[in-house]
């Protein structure tokens, strides 16, 4: 598996996965199955002031991004967690969310390409 990518680093996943290229496989699927999700749920939540389950989702979002090496965004979204759930700098939110999107689609498309490799 090539580690040159712009938005992964699958090096903890593999950690995680002890080699086993089957739960690497299917922890991609996961993730891939989830972005679209996350990413229509963040902006409504956001849209509707739905703070409380606007940080359960970025907690949620948090962990599926950690585990695809994007520590930076997994940080950030700990910062939307917290703000949503105190209801804090609101305002600072967005630009999190817009964020997300476009880092996890170019996510989405490099993990695509990865397990389409022979």
């Amino acid at each position: 598996m090539n580690n040159t990518y712009k938005y992964i680093n699958l090096e903890y996943l593999m950690e995680l996965s002890d080699g086993s290229k089957e739960f690497i496989e299917d922890m991609i699927n996961i993730f891939i199955e989830q972005v679209p999700e996350f990413s229509t749920n963040m902006n409504s939540f956001y849209s509707d002031n739905k703070w409380e389950e606007l940080s359960k989702l970025a907690h949620k979002a948090k962990s599926s991004v950690a585990v695809m090496g994007m520590n930076k965004l997994a940080d950030e979204l700990k910062s939307l967690e917290l703000m949503a759930k105190k209801e804090e700098s609101t305002e600072n939110c967005k630009p999190i969310i817009d964020k997300f999107i476009v880092e996890c689609n170019g996510a989405v498309t490099e993990l695509e390409a990865l397990i389409k490799e022979p």
